[in-house]
């Protein structure tokens, strides 16, 4: 993974996964720093809303690929 940032982009490596009440924390080193990324229920929405659209495309995908391997069949 890679983090932009106004020093350029910099590799993160996560190291660790854990989960604090709601919030779930992926510890890793972002350049030679130590980092934290934290997702707490509350930031759920958001993410539901940006994972939409991919996740409608993939439906999509499969539906259309679905229906024409049942077409081709029958």
């Amino acid at each position: 993974m890679k983090v932009s940032s106004p020093i350029g982009e910099l590799p993160f490596e996560p190291r660790r996964i854990s989960r604090h009440g709601t919030t779930v924390a992926i510890d890793g080193v972002m350049g030679a720093w130590p980092a934290r990324v934290e997702i707490a229920a509350a930031d759920l929405p958001a993410l539901a809303r940006l994972l939409a659209r991919p996740a409608l495309a993939v439906f999509g995908v499969v539906a259309v690929t679905a229906f024409a391997v049942r077409r081709t069949r029958s």
